[in-house]
């Protein structure tokens, strides 16, 4: 069923229409992309320091942890270089 008063400012697709309000408790989907991203990292480095602590102690949790800070570094590179696509051709 189309509406006929909307007829002067037809959209293309659902996702183009801006939001109508912010969602719940005035947080929008970047925010929380965001707190993903920094969960993700604390997780992974919590992991990494669990192993290492199991595997040799204090130092090894230390150890683990950075590791973990820098897996977490490369899986972003590598994420962000798949999902940007090719550069523009010059």
């Amino acid at each position: 069923m189309t509406d006929t008063r909307r007829a002067a400012a037809q959209v293309a697709a659902p996702w183009d229409e801006p939001p109508a309000r912010e969602r719940a408790h005035g947080r929008t989907g970047s925010d929380r992309s965001w707190q993903l991203s920094i969960a993700t990292v604390a997780v992974l480095a919590a992991g990494y320091g669990w192993l290492g602590e199991v595997a040799g102690g204090a130092t090894g949790a230390v150890i683990g942890s950075l590791v973990g800070l820098a897996v977490s570094g490369l899986l972003y590179l590598v994420v962000n270089r798949a999902t940007s696509g090719r550069p523009p051709a010059r």
